[in-house]
């Protein structure tokens, strides 16, 4: 069948009816980053994103299958610099044929939720930040020595030999 002719939301709410009487329906659409601002939490931001869709009607249901990837824009919790990861990431969700419409912009935005990390990190060989003086260490080689931190060091100056008494 020839979906051509068939205009895709810019808001992805889909009519069902319109589904039902294609007898499903494959399409793509380019997410507008301005759509997922609310959902990522800053400095994350989404540079560019591609939605797959392919319905298929069922006797009582139509089944949505989507794919989103792209492109976000995150900071590295290691060295706080700016960097860009890629994303692909699949949604399966079910719809009652008696619903009047299908917003796929809302599992669109679910899914986008679900990509954010706690601590993203540029790569695995991050050094992150010198504790000392602040540098980069990925791009500058400092000369500060990390304190050495011990457990025992309160107790150091109390048993020094030269208070230990031989019996």
């Amino acid at each position: 069948m020839n979906y051509k002719n068939y205009e895709i939301p810019t808001d992805l709410v889909f009519r069902t009816r319109d589904i039902i009487d294609m007898k499903g329906l494959n399409c793509s659409a380019l997410l507008n980053p301005k759509d997922f601002c609310d959902i990522l939490r800053p400095p994350v931001k989404l540079k560019e994103a591609e939605l797959k869709l392919k319905f298929s009607v069922l006797s009582k249901e139509v089944l949505a299958q989507g794919n989103i990837s792209g492109v976000m824009e995150a900071q590295c919790s290691r060295c706080l610099e700016g960097f860009n990861k890629s994303f692909n990431e699949e949604f399966t969700q079910l719809y009652p044929n008696k619903n009047e419409i299908i917003d796929i912009m809302y599992i669109a935005k679910q899914t986008m939720a679900l990509l954010e990390n706690i601590r993203d990190i540029c790569s695995s060989e991050c050094k992150g930040l010198c504790a000392i003086c602040g540098v980069n260490k990925n791009r500058v080689v400092c000369d500060c020595k990390a304190p050495s931190f011990s457990q025992f060091d309160c107790l150091r100056n109390r048993f020094n030999t030269k208070n230990v008494r031989e019996e």
